[in-house]
């Protein structure tokens, strides 16, 4: 499943903590063994995930918080999703 499709909600895995260092989202994915971390747009992208978005709501939202026009924005929320979504940090609801 990709997150280019329109209907579909994603959230976040309810057992991946982020916790803030030095402007940045730090997580451990404990499945996979890994840590990420997320600055600016993506980390942005990970609170907004707190409850179901789809790939539209994200947009609009990152949108407006960063002054940017949709077909600029989506196809790099799009591969933002994707990549979550294959690391297993989250899932289609």
């Amino acid at each position: 499943m990709t997150s280019s499709a329109p209907d579909v909600a994603y959230l976040r895995r309810p057992e991946l903590n982020a916790v803030e260092m030095d402007g940045e989202l730090v997580m451990m994915g404990q499945e996979q063994g890994e840590y990420y971390g997320l600055r600016d747009v993506a980390a942005s992208i990970w609170q907004h995930l707190v409850e179901p978005r789809t790939l539209e709501d994200l947009v609009v939202l990152v949108c407006a918080e960063y002054a940017i026009d949709p077909d600029t924005c989506r196809p790099d929320v799009v591969a933002f999703l994707d990549d979550l979504v294959a690391r297993k940090l989250i899932a289609p609801v």
